[in-house]
């Protein structure tokens, strides 16, 4: 056990000093890390594995790093450099921590991660995550970017078979795509805020990349979707690759939710291959009729989607 904290009896005062410690111990060592009530301003990396991080009244790690930011040769440093939290390991549980990336949002600033989840049976319980335009990014990558040559960011020493994380009781807000990429990731009984964008823009909750032939990719279970007041409306989400799932089972949704419901990224060739669903939400049968051709809603009670997406938590792992 070690302990982070302010006080002069803890050994380390900053997370990502008791990280480096723990990193040079043996890599199979179940250890936990406390961390005392306080905001630590630091970006902090961690990619070991087998570790609980429990967070003691009220803990924060906020850092602003941005997609817009140039690095000391004058280039963007682009999105995957930015996360004030990452992480590469498996077999890891975080509780009751604020995770903040506070660079803002804006032409300027671009996107800004606060957690980059590159793990694998992970759980995170009771945090939250806040940012504006991509606050989460749940790994994996996709294969290769559109834009550029590679993704760049963070360095990744560890690539998983599977990626599958899971959100009980946390918040997470932001603008555009803010929760987006390929993990196997359940949401239980979460609170999912849309904030403004900075030009009365529509905004995206979720941008999945889920790969081909992959079963599951995001699935919210009785959350709860809520917004800042006077937003432009907000659409479930839009596939950053072409075989995006998200299903949203029991969850209550807000005002804000655009009537269509979700968005195939200016390319209607993802309108045949993306998995969006919504199955026993409250206000989505009335909304149904408005919603996309493309897109399913189901009616409680329906015992194929019962047995497919209402899975215990104690079986998300196998």
């Amino acid at each position: 056990m070690l302990v982070v904290g302010k006080e002069s009896f803890c050994a380390y005062h900053t997370i990502q000093e008791a990280i480096d410690s723990l990193e040079q111990g043996p890599s199979g060592q179940a250890d936990t890390l406390y961390i005392l009530s306080g905001v630590y301003k630091e970006a902090v990396r961690i990619y070991r594995s087998n570790l609980t991080i429990i967070g003691i009244g009220y803990v924060e790690i906020v850092m602003n790093r941005y997609a817009k930011e140039r690095d000391e040769a004058g280039e963007e440093i682009n999105t995957f450099s930015t996360p004030t939290l990452f992480l590469g390991g498996s077999h890891l549980v975080l509780e009751n921590l604020v995770i903040t990336n506070n660079a803002g949002q804006g032409e300027n600033i671009g996107q800004a991660v606060a957690v980059y989840a590159n793990c694998d049976q992970t759980v995170f319980r009771n945090c939250t995550l806040k940012g504006y335009q991509d606050t989460l990014f749940t790994g994996p990558l996709p294969p290769a970017p559109k834009e550029r040559s590679t993704f760049g960011g963070i360095p990744l020493r560890e690539h998983h078979a599977q990626y599958r994380q899971l959100y009980q009781h946390c918040y997470i807000e932001g603008t555009v795509d803010f929760i987006f990429g390929g993990a196997t990731a359940y949401f239980d009984r979460c609170e999912i805020r849309s904030l403004c964008h900075s030009e009365n823009q529509a905004g995206y909750i979720t941008a999945a990349s889920t790969p081909e032939g992959q079963s599951y990719g995001y699935i919210f279970k009785n959350c709860f979707l809520t917004a800042a007041p006077d937003i432009a409306p907000v659409f479930l989400g839009r596939p950053w690759r072409e075989y995006a799932k998200t299903v949203f089972v029991d969850c209550q949704l807000g005002a804000h939710i655009h009537p269509l419901g979700w968005d195939n990224w200016d390319n209607t060739a993802n309108e045949q291959t993306v998995s969006y669903q919504e199955y026993g939400v409250k206000d989505a049968i009335l909304l149904s009729k408005q919603r996309v051709s493309w897109a399913d809603c189901f009616e409680d009670g329906d015992e194929t989607l019962d047995k497919e997406f209402v899975f215990a938590g104690t079986d998300f792992w196998k």
